[in-house]
């Protein structure tokens, strides 16, 4: 009887390879081992019956838990290996995809459970198959072992685990791997993506604008700066008129759209000669809204010219084919095509004196009108051309009288140095002499037969030297600097009496101070700082002297001039210098 059962186990062992046995385990009821129906006799197990075999393998499709199983134990049923060989590559690939093979697992079991009761060798393989369950790559040979027939049933296999678990068997992982990079195709989506998040965030358009903004202070700046078009000028030595719609109005005359802004001076906003500049010279001007906002940087008059030129950009190329070389907000140093540096400023901020109301009209070619009315009740009138620089000025006193002091509107003769006078001997006067001296040096004139417009008597050296200079010796400037000490001042004394006496005996006298630098530093720097140096002379004789402002004019050489040949620093090169100018603004 026993061998006859194991007979019959046998026959239902191989029909099962050819009904999967797994989806039968699931809704077949059981049966005895030899055919007969529940309860078995004692001793023997229970198998599932043959005959469902393949209703069985519709549950196992729809079992949604277990799917693994399902496919592997028909596979390694014939020697009832299959069930637990199928349970464990299911519950792999299907722990993504099939819960439909959840209920093969439970067959499974109960089939590795008979099976050792009939045979120690199935008892065996069910151990050694649950881990190849673990590690597809081992069921790999359980599977050959039982007949070729399994890789009909490792094809389902592979094709479920190569579709969601490559790492399941190696040639399906690397078909996986192959698709992967296709699923991964939201890569490309996301980093389509990041450009679009850079279009919201202006990733290009907002750089463009940011770049746009910055180059407000560098490239575009140059544009909307010398673009206010400085009118193209004539030379200097020419002799020629400047182009200035202002120098066309009759003075007194109001002209309908020229802009015109209103000021009363006061002690905060007027600069005196003991006090340096807010910025240094090689300090870059703020914007012009920036410097308007701050209290404690350039003084109201500075950020009136940083307004107009002080906005030009280092580097911007302006009219005459100049280029800007430094920009300190009250100065602006160009270099000309020729090498020579020019320094533009504005040539009223001496008449910014306390208590006097500044007007000022602006015209459509940058060209201005300013009238300062003192309290006295005298005025000074002043035409300047759009880059500041005084034309005309007229000082009309409290009566109406006038006095032309400046007047540069009009046509000169060219300059030819090659014939001008020779210079007179004592070409260069200390301050030191008595005031009679000085007089007396200053009244050796030669008739020149002509006169010179400011413009020629400030940028030729050859026509400055036709009248002496008095060097202002006690002067000397710390580096860097442009204030001038009280006690420094009082050593003024002498001159200003003088200049102050050829005033009150002829209001059209004129004087210009100039201003040095010794050799340290960059030329465009230093012509910037010696400009300001005898801005500050003028200033101070003011100040102690009472010498009029209108009656003097200011102008910076930087380190042309050098006192000491040096490149080194020499206090004595840091000075200041005055000539009496009148003869040559006037016909000899």
């Amino acid at each position: 009887m026993p061998r006859a059962m194991r007979t019959t186990t046998a026959l239902i062992a191989s029909l099962s390879l050819i009904a999967p046995a797994p989806g039968v385990a699931q809704e077949t009821p059981l049966i005895c081992p030899d055919g007969s129906a529940l309860p078995c006799p004692e001793g023997v197990e229970p198998i599932p019956a043959p005959e469902e075999a393949p209703a069985a393998e519709a549950p196992a499709a729809e079992a949604p838990a277990e799917a693994a199983p399902a496919e592997e134990a028909p596979a390694e049923e014939p020697a009832a290996e299959a069930a637990p060989v199928e349970a464990a590559p299911v519950e792999e690939a299907p722990a993504e995809e099939a819960p439909a093979e959840e209920p093969a697992a439970e067959p499974a079991p109960a089939q590795a459970e008979a099976a050792p009761a009939a045979e120690e060798p199935v008892a065996e393989e069910p151990v050694a198959e649950e881990p190849a369950a673990e590690q597809p790559a081992a069921e790999e040979p359980a599977a050959e072992e039982p007949v070729a027939e399994e890789p009909a049933a490792e094809e389902p296999v592979a094709e479920e685990p190569a579709a969601e678990q490559p790492a399941a068997e190696e040639p399906a992982a690397e078909e996986v791997i192959v698709e992967e990079p296709a699923a991964e195709e939201p890569a490309p989506e996301d980093s389509a993506a990041e450009p679009a998040a850079g279009e919201p965030a202006a990733g290009v358009t907002s750089e463009d604008d940011l770049a746009k903004a910055l180059a407000e202070q560098a490239g575009e700046a140059v544009e909307e700066t010398a673009v206010p078009e400085l009118p193209v000028q004539p030379d200097a030595a020419t002799g020629e008129a400047p182009v200035a719609a202002a120098a066309e109005v009759p003075e007194d005359e109001p002209v309908a759209g020229a802009e015109v802004t209103e000021e009363v001076v006061t002690e905060e906003t007027a600069r005196s000669s003991d006090e340096d500049f807010a910025n240094r010279v090689n300090q870059t001007a703020a914007a012009p809204a920036a410097a308007a906002d701050d209290d404690d940087g350039l003084s109201k008059g500075e950020k009136a010219l940083l307004i107009g030129l002080g906005a030009i950009a280092i580097g911007a190329i302006i009219s005459n084919n100049r280029k800007v070389e430094l920009n300190s907000g009250d100065r602006v140093v160009v270099t000309r095509p020729d090498g020579s540096y020019q320094i533009i400023k504005d040539d009223n901020a001496l008449l910014r004196q306390p208590g006097s109301r500044v007007r000022t009209e602006t015209f459509d070619d940058g060209s201005t009108r300013t009238t300062v009315t003192r309290e006295d009740g005298s005025r000074i009138v002043t035409i300047r051309d759009a880059e500041y620089r005084v034309l005309r000025r007229v000082h009309i006193d409290p009566d109406g009288r006038q006095t032309l002091l400046i007047d540069d509107t009009r046509d000169f003769e060219p300059v030819d140095v090659a014939r001008l006078p020779a210079p007179p001997r004592d070409t260069y006067l200390s301050a030191d002499l008595t005031e009679a001296e000085l007089r007396a040096a200053l009244a050796r004139e030669e008739g020149f037969g002509r006169a010179f417009s400011l413009a020629q008597v400030r940028e030729i050296r050859e026509v400055r030297e036709l009248v002496p200079v008095i060097d202002l010796d006690a002067i000397t400037f710390e580096t860097g600097s442009a204030a001038i000490r009280p006690d420094q001042a009082r050593a003024l004394s002498r001159l200003g009496r003088l200049i102050r006496s050829y005033v009150d005996e002829d209001p059209s006298e004129v004087f210009l101070i100039e201003g040095h630098t010794d050799a340290v530093g960059s030329a465009a720097s230093n012509l910037a700082l010696s400009d300001r140096r005898a801005e500050s002379v003028a200033l101070a004789l003011t100040e102690y002297f009472d010498v009029p402002p209108e009656n003097l004019v200011v102008q910076g050489y930087g380190e042309a001039f050098l006192k000491i040949p040096t490149e080194g620093d020499e206090r004595a090169n840091r000075r200041a210098a005055v000539r009496r100018i009148t003869p040559l603004l006037t016909e000899g």
